[in-house]
C-alpha cells in the first residue's frame, strides 16, 4: 500500500502556473467544512494504513488554520508535510510550525523572473523574491525542518541550470518533475508548456552535474509520475490520475477510507520506483526550542 496521501485541501491559488496538474477546474462545489476536515483526518489516522500526510493545494498556506491541521495530524502520529509556492511564508510562520512539521516543500522551477513571469508562477506579475526563499529556507535548517525542493520542467526553464543555487539552498530532497498533462485540469495549455522526453532527460542529467552529494535529485517523468500518487481532493475524496485525468471516489467520510479507496486506481510499483516510501521524522533533540 502506498504509505503517503496527499490531500489536496484547497483548490485556490495566488499563482496561475500554465502547468499545473491540480487546478480542480472540474469541480465547481465547495469543499469541506473546516470541522469536517479535522474529522478527515481522524478517519486516515483510524485507517492505519498511512505514515505520511502532506498537505497541498492550489496553495495550502491560504487556509487560515493550516498550522492548526498540521499540529492536529501530528498529534495522530502522521509525519507531516507540505508542498507550498512559499509566498504567503516567512521566517515566523516557519518557527511557529516547526514543532509540528516534518517536511517543508517549496516549489521553485527557475530562478528567472521572466521564466516564471512566462510560465504563470507568479500573483498578478509578482513572482516569489529569491530573498524570501532564502529567508525560509535558512529558517528550515534553523529550526531542524526538513527542506525540500520541487521542480517543474517546461519550455520555460528547459535550458537552465539551477544546481549551483540549489546547492546553496540546501535540501535534503530535489524532485524534478516532467510536465505532465491532465485532462480538465491543464490541457488547454499544455501544448504551451510541454517538454519531450529528451528534453527532459537533458535537463535532468545537466543539473545533476554538481550538484552536493547531500542532496538527493529523484527524477519523475510523465509515465512515472501518472497514477503513482494517492491523492484526497477538498470535497473529501481519494482520487487518482491513471488515465490522465482525475477519478474521484465518493466522499471518505460518507463511505469511510476502505470503500473509497476500492473506487480509485493507484500504482503501487510506481510509487517504489519513484521512491516516494521515504520517512524523514525530525529528531525533536536536534531541533531549536
Amino acid at each position: 500500500m502506498i504509505s503517503t496521501v496527499n490531500y489536496h485541501i484547497i483548490k485556490a491559488c495566488n499563482f496561475k502556473c500554465k502547468f499545473c496538474y491540480a487546478t480542480f477546474n472540474d469541480i465547481r462545489t465547495k469543499g469541506l467544512l473546516k470541522s469536517e476536515q479535522f474529522r478527515l483526518i481522524d478517519k486516515l489516522a483510524e485507517s492505519k494504513m498511512f505514515q505520511k500526510i502532506n498537505f497541498a493545494g492550489g496553495e495550502p498556506t491560504l487556509i487560515p488554520h493550516i498550522i492548526e491541521l498540521i499540529k492536529h495530524s501530528k498529534s495522530l502520529g502522521f509525519e507531516t508535510s507540505i508542498v507550498t509556492n512559499g509566498s504567503k511564508i516567512d521566517f515566523e510562520w516557519v518557527k511557529k510550525v516547526s514543532p509540528f512539521l516534518d517536511i517543508l516543500a517549496i516549489s521553485v522551477d527557475s530562478f528567472d523572473e521572466k521564466a516564471n513571469l512566462d510560465s504563470g508562477r507568479n500573483n498578478n506579475g509578482t513572482t516569489f523574491p529569491f530573498d524570501q526563499l532564502i529567508e525560509i529556507t535558512n529558517a528550515c535548517h534553523f529550526f531542524g525542518i526538513n527542506l525540500k525542493l520541487n521542480t517543474v520542467v517546461t519550455q520555460f526553464n528547459k535550458s537552465q541550470y539551477l544546481t549551483p543555487l540549489i546547492n546553496q539552498i540546501k535540501p535534503f530532497r530535489w524532485k524534478i518533475l516532467q510536465a505532465t498533462k491532465v485532462i480538465g485540469q491543464n490541457d488547454k495549455e499544455f501544448e504551451l508548456v510541454k517538454v519531450s522526453e529528451k528534453e527532459f532527460e537533458r535537463f535532468s542529467r545537466q543539473n545533476q552535474k554538481g550538484l552536493n552529494k547531500e542532496i538527493k535529485a529523484v527524477i519523475e517523468t510523465n509515465e512515472l509520475i501518472q497514477g503513482s500518487y494517492l491523492m484526497i481532493d477538498q470535497k473529501g475524496r481519494f482520487y487518482d490520475s491513471s488515465l490522465g485525468r482525475h477519478n474521484y471516489s465518493s466522499c471518505i467520510l460518507d463511505i469511510g477510507v476502505n470503500q473509497s479507496l476500492e473506487q480509485i486506481s493507484v500504482d503501487t510499483i510506481k510509487f517504489k520506483k519513484r521512491e516516494g516510501n521515504y520517512s524523514m521524522i525530525k529528531n525533536s533533540t536536534n531541533a531549536h526550542p
